[in-house]
């Protein structure tokens, strides 16, 4: 009978210790999201009080218009002053802009290139052909 209660007591600790480990991880936000969650509520901040604000990112063509992707959280910007980013298209840049969260959109007030060292290597590789 004692050998039988034991062998029941390790069935239960065994199954339940099976179940625990099946359970989902929890929903923390990794090391990222909370970077990217940072950086969106910084944006929507400095768009809410009209500052201008410092983002790096990628002046590309996105379904036939030329947008700003921001390196920290990947999102798409509309750019309001398309003169501004004229002839960087395809370029990794760093600008100062004031953001319009209603309509998704940023005005670039400045606009620097930054060093072929902080591109991808493909975007180098693009730059070389031309």
């Amino acid at each position: 009978m004692k050998r039988l209660l034991t062998l029941m007591f390790a069935f239960l600790v065994s199954a339940s210790l099976t179940l625990a480990a099946q359970e989902p991880a929890s929903k923390d936000l990794t090391a990222n999201d909370k970077g990217v969650q940072k950086a969106e509520n910084k944006e929507a901040k400095a768009s809410a009080k009209g500052k201008t604000m410092s983002l790096t990112g990628w002046v590309k063509d996105q379904d036939g218009k030329t947008v700003f992707i921001n390196d920290k959280d990947k999102k798409a910007w509309d750019i309001s002053n398309m003169d501004a980013v004229k002839g960087h298209e395809g370029h990794h840049v760093k600008v100062q802009a004031k953001l319009d969260e209603s309509s998704h959109s940023l005005a670039v007030e400045k606009l620097t290139m930054l060093k072929k060292t902080k591109q991808t290597g493909e975007e180098q590789k693009k730059e070389e052909q031309k």
